[in-house]
């Protein structure tokens, strides 16, 4: 075989690899994941078979702030007597910017917790079917967290790549990303935020009462004049509504309820938020969930799946055949096959045939949980605290009708000069009391015959979920045999001793242009 050697043409800088690369502004760039590809397809190619003979190029695309820039990494050729051509190496530099800060807080998040459970040594496979994350994502969040925090490269002699991670990772990355120190402050801000909001609707259903009552007893009175008049106002034996200003110091501490009663945890103006309008998606992250146990499942079957191993996690309603297996299949890269024995389609995902051997083992009721959403519920306030909502705004809709006719009222003419005066400064408010008080009612109304319908779709997808489960427990003869032959056909293998790593120092040079022509002829 032979070498490619030339002289760089330009300053090497880092790239979200960790490992050497340079910026260009070469035109015609091939696409950044076909290029990705044919990188392993190459590296494999070479690398099978002696490790003698292998060549080793290890590639890494940035695909960030609109420049590209490619990593490799060149072994030589066994020729002329020359030992093992193991002496290929990954040079590693810092980088100049925080590549990781163009993820999201939650790719990194998720990407961070796989390499702590991974042990700091993993594939991408390995973080793809912890995390859940797709294999795309997971390769770019593996190339950004590994050239911020100087990780490892290792490559095996079938040209398998490991990362290893330094278990101060995120200590390195906060000392780096100014985004990551002040996420905690922005989170902060977001829940007090929250909090504040909630608080000030129920604040707004009291001030409503209060208003729509004052106003009442202003009519009222105004009405009336002398002493026989305060006298009747006196013996005025109707209902007295009345609330004290230290009351609301009680409803804005967040900690009242939970001083009195350990176990609540709303105090009553989140409860008169939570009456109207709930408390959000109980499965916001059901999705999530849902693609962590998928990537379990086939890092637990070896990479290699039926359609009905996949259905407890997926969507099956709907389809008469395996096509909703496509959003796993897109998701981790898998590809179909025809097993030869029982003519049967498998599905193999070929980023999970390889691991590190550094997971940590997970319990069987972890690895075998169902995919199950939850149901939407009214809301999760104490039946006490709804009640009190409950009354509290029907007593706000109640006294809004009896001002809208006080004010409205057609003998007003014949009324005295106060009350004419307080009607017309009470009645700009008006629209907006009763718009409120009727929204009220009308926005949980909606919301409760929404959740209903949502809970029977939710219903009907667990229960498919939960039977196509009891078919993989008992399986039929044919479906037995199935799976007999997918089991056969998994050929997971643990990457082996390392070839060359990027801690043996940087490669030999070789020109950029020629080996981006190679790729583009190649493909």
């Amino acid at each position: 075989m032979r070498a490619w050697t030339v002289a760089p043409r330009e300053a090497w800088t880092a790239t979200r690899a960790g490992v050497v690369g340079r910026r260009t502004r070469c035109d015609g760039w091939v696409d950044a994941r076909a290029r990705t590809r044919a990188v392993e397809r190459r590296t494999r190619a070479r690398a099978h078979g002696s490790r003698a003979g292998a060549r080793m190029i290890v590639g890494a695309l940035d695909e960030g702030r609109g420049t590209g820039s490619v990593t490799r990494a060149l072994g030589r050729d066994t020729r002329d007597g020359e030992s093992d051509g193991a002496d290929a190496r990954l040079a590693v530099a810092p980088g100049s910017i925080v590549e990781s800060d163009s993820l999201s807080t939650d790719l990194r998040e998720r990407t961070l917790k796989a390499i702590e459970k991974a042990n700091y040594r993993a594939t991408a496979g390995d973080v793809s079917s912890i995390s859940g994350a797709s294999a795309y994502d997971t390769q770019r969040a593996l190339n950004a967290l590994a050239a911020d925090t100087g990780a490892t490269l290792e490559v095996s002699s079938v040209g398998d790549l490991t990362y290893v991670f330094p278990r101060s990772s995120r200590g390195i990355l906060a000392s780096k990303s100014f985004k990551m120190k002040w996420e905690p402050f922005l989170n902060g801000t977001k829940g007090v935020l929250s909090y504040l909001f909630r608080v000030a609707f129920g604040t707004s259903l009291v001030a409503s009462v209060m208003i729509v009552y004052t106003a009442i007893f202003a009519l009222m009175a105004s009405s009336k004049s002398g002493d026989r008049d305060r006298d009747d106002r006196r013996s005025f034996g109707g209902p007295r509504f009345y609330i004290s200003p230290f009351d609301l110091f009680w409803y804005w501490d967040p900690y009242y309820y939970r001083r009195r009663r350990l176990n609540r945890e709303m105090n009553f103006f989140e409860a008169v938020f939570s009456f109207v309008f709930g408390d959000g998606d109980p499965n916001i992250d059901f999705e999530k969930m849902r693609w962590e146990l998928v990537g379990r499942a086939i890092r637990k079957n070896k990479g290699v799946m039926t359609a009905e191993q996949l259905a407890p996690y997926l969507d099956t309603a709907g389809y008469e055949d395996e096509s909703f297996v496509l959003p796993a299949l897109t998701r981790f890269e898998g590809t179909p096959e025809v097993n030869s024995v029982t003519g049967s389609i498998i599905y193999r995902f070929p980023n999970m045939e390889s691991t590190a051997g550094t997971t940590s083992t997970r319990s069987r009721g972890e690895s075998d949980a169902l995919a199950q959403e939850e149901r939407w519920v009214f809301s999760k306030a104490e039946a006490a605290q709804r009640f009190q909502a409950g009354l509290l705004g029907v007593a706000n809709l109640v006294g809004v009708i009896i001002l809208a006719n006080m004010i409205n009222d057609p003998q007003i003419m014949y009324r005295g000069r106060d009350y004419i005066e307080l009607a017309r400064a009470f009645s700009g408010l008006l629209p907006g009391l009763m718009t409120y008080a009727v929204l009220f009612f009308i926005v949980p109304l909606l919301r409760y015959l929404r959740n209903q319908g949502k809970n029977k779709a939710i219903d009907a997808r667990n229960n498919a979920r939960l039977l196509a489960a009891r078919r993989i427990a008992q399986p039929e003869p044919r479906l037995a045999a199935k799976l007999a032959a997918a089991a056969s056909s998994s050929s997971q293998r643990v990457v082996g001793k390392a070839v060359y790593t990027s801690e043996e120092g940087r490669g030999d040079d070789f020109e950029l242009s020629d080996f981006d022509r190679r790729l583009r002829e190649r493909n």
